[in-house]
């Protein structure tokens, strides 16, 4: 697996994660999806993402440590912010994926 398509989705609603996953391999690349931060900052130090979408449901305190394990290894943080009316998957769909064929 090259590291150019490859994507860590961290959220908290495992249905949330998966629908995000599943639209972002439709997209083109590869998708990871955890629902906690130890798996997040575990993978992302394998240094293999050049993306890691934190989900809109994930705490404040625990963004840090994502943006941190992210830097090492020149990782993108992309953080979900969805306007009013707007679902996941449309976020995902209309605003993470093409941010991601900018970052590959």
């Amino acid at each position: 697996m090259s590291n150019d398509k490859n994507v860590l989705v961290l959220g908290r609603e495992r249905h949330l994660v998966d629908a995000s996953t599943d639209i972002i391999e439709a997209g083109g690349f590869n998708a990871v999806g955890v629902t906690r931060d130890e798996e997040a900052l575990s993978l992302l130090d394998t240094g293999r993402f050049i993306a890691v979408l934190v989900g809109s449901g994930v705490e404040w305190e625990s963004r840090p440590p994502v943006r941190e394990h992210a830097a090492a290894h020149d990782t993108v943080v992309l953080e979900a912010r969805r306007i009013p009316m707007q679902t996941v998957q449309d976020h995902v769909r209309d605003v993470i994926v093409p941010r991601l064929r900018q970052i590959a």
